[in-house]
């Protein structure tokens, strides 16, 4: 009951708990931890099996570990763990504070978003993988060439999960969990809804015409 349900990762008998319960656990191409398919044989199975990224009801929880002999470490013990408890009343799910004490949305809300590989119109996600990125505003939706082009966030965006799979379906859990965590009544009047992260997808196009479509999730209470 406490397996995790995507094959070969987070499955380490070492880190699986008997409480297992969160709302979603992000899938990974076999080839992850390694930037593309034709570097898959470099990554042992030792390192997928302790990697995870999981949401849970007020935190994100993740650990992307580290082989630093690569397809040459021999044991589990070898493995460097580089775990991140993300809770949600920090970045990346909210926005950081001016001051230390104001809120700063002057750009718009913050964004996590999932940015899809494709050459053309040839979808490259099986061979490289998807990227889970954050940016800290989403700079109310302007482009980069005014009225084309990718988000201008994208520029200021930095990744946090690398080689996913299925991600838009794991952003969507993830919004609705900042969503409901937002309209908590011991939160009323301390965190914003408007404070929390936006989710989008964004295509790789011809020429950098990059396109954006943002996940939509229930509003507070469900409606």
């Amino acid at each position: 009951n406490g397996a995790p349900p995507h094959g070969k990762f987070g499955s380490s008998a070492r880190i699986v708990t008997k409480n297992f319960n969160p709302l979603a656990e992000l899938e990974f191409w076999d080839f992850a931890p390694a930037p593309c398919i034709c570097c898959a044989c470099l990554v042992p199975d030792f390192a997928r099996e302790r990697m995870y990224a999981r949401i849970f009801d007020n935190r994100l929880e993740a650990n992307m570990p580290a082989a630093p002999f690569m397809c040459c470490t021999c044991s589990e013990e070898c493995i460097i763990d580089r775990p991140m408890t993300m809770y949600m009343d920090r970045p990346p799910h909210r926005v950081g504070m001016c001051c230390f004490c104001v809120p700063c949305t002057f750009c718009g809300p913050p964004v996590v978003f999932v940015e899809k590989p494709k050459c053309c119109c040839i979808d490259l996600e099986p061979y490289f993988g998807s990227v889970i990125k954050a940016a800290p505003a989403n700079c109310f939706g302007c482009k980069i060439y005014l009225c084309c082009g990718k988000p201008c966030y994208t520029r200021c965006s930095y990744p946090i999960f690398t080689g996913t799979k299925n991600a838009d379906k794991f952003l969507k859990t993830w919004r609705q969990a900042l969503v409901d965590y937002a309209d908590r009544p011991e939160l009323k009047g301390k965190i914003n809804l408007g404070e929390m992260a936006i989710m989008e997808t964004v295509q790789d196009g011809v020429l950098d015409l990059q396109s954006a479509s943002k996940i939509e999730v229930k509003s507070p209470g469900g409606q």
